[in-house]
Formats: C-alpha cells, structure tokens, sequence
C-alpha cells in the first residue's frame, strides 16, 4: 500500500470517531444507520478506514490510526471523528481528516454514509 493510501485510511478512520461526537446517542435511543452498508464502506478503497484501524469485524489490521476494538468507541465519538478530523499527535502522527463538510483530496461522505460507518464500528465493537 502506498504511503497516501496509509494518511488516507488513518485520516478516515479517525473521522469516524470524531463524527461520533456529531450525532450523540443518548441513553435509551437507537444508533442510526445500516451497519452492512458501513461495514461496505469501512473496507472500500478510497475511505480507507482500514488502512488505519483495526477493526477485527472487518479484518483490519491499520496501525496509523487508533485500535477500534481495544477502544471502544461511542457511537457519538465515531461520528465525530469522521465529520470533523482529527489532529496529528505524538501518537497518531498522521491525524485524520474531515470526510463531511467539504470536498477535497479525501472526498465527503453524507450524513447518512457517516451514519452508517459509526453504526458498523459501534456495533462491531459493543457487541
């Protein structure tokens, strides 16, 4: 994989868990959307989650962003994490962009598209 490819998948992943924060989840709702099509974009080439995280529910193994089963999210952090980026830090040097807001080098995602991705991290890893 290419060095691109790698910024690209850590800076994807890291905006699902920003995007989380977006659309918090309280107590006692449902998260929103369709986890298969999540799980679809989660491994597609060109959003690069997984690239970036591992994530055992996708067979990823990423080592630029955050472990996504060790971390467990919430749904709220992963949709923010994907709507607004991330900065890089001494940990994670690559940071991770924006995917909602904007068009650019990384592309945007919908809300729904951001919708579905946190529901496939989320229930990958609270389950």
């Amino acid at each position: 994989m290419s060095p691109r490819t790698a910024v690209l998948l850590a800076a994807f992943a890291a905006a699902a868990v920003l995007t989380a924060s977006a659309f918090a989840v309280t107590a006692g709702s449902s998260v929103r959307g369709n986890p298969a099509r999540g799980k679809a974009l989660f491994v597609r080439p060109g959003v690069f989650c997984a690239s970036c995280h591992t994530l055992k529910a996708a067979r990823s193994t990423g080592r630029d962003g955050p472990n996504l089963d060790r971390s467990k999210p919430s749904y709220a952090r992963i949709v923010a994490a994907i709507t607004k980026g991330s900065s890089p830090t001494k940990r994670w040097p690559t940071g991770m962009p924006a995917y909602s807001g904007h068009a650019g080098a990384y592309g945007e995602l919908t809300k729904a598209r951001i919708q579905d991705l946190a529901a496939f991290i989320y229930t990958a890893t609270h389950s």
